[in-house]
């Protein structure tokens, strides 16, 4: 389908809303943020969350995909409003 692929991304299965929320707490967790003068929770590293449904639709028993991409980029507010130096910008 129009899904992205991205290489040596892990891709991992979920069967259930649980299994979701886990994968999420543990890629928030893995998230590298830094207080700013604009944001006490800047992200300092970039986030893809790339979510695959796949279903049946029973009446006419087609198998249907698709995907939702959700994209932090890191640090984007201004710089020289955020007051980050040295690592930080990197």
């Amino acid at each position: 389908g129009g899904c992205p692929f991205v290489a040596g991304v892990l891709r991992e299965p979920v069967d259930s809303v649980e299994a979701a929320n886990s994968l999420v707490r543990r890629a928030s967790a893995a998230r590298a943020v830094e207080a700013t003068q604009m944001n006490d929770t800047s992200s300092r590293s970039h986030t893809i969350f790339m979510l695959y449904i796949t279903g049946i639709h029973k009446d006419a028993g087609q198998r249907l995909e698709g995907c939702l991409n959700l994209v932090d980029l890191a640090g984007s507010e201004r710089l020289s409003r955020s007051g980050a130096e040295g690592k930080r910008l990197k």
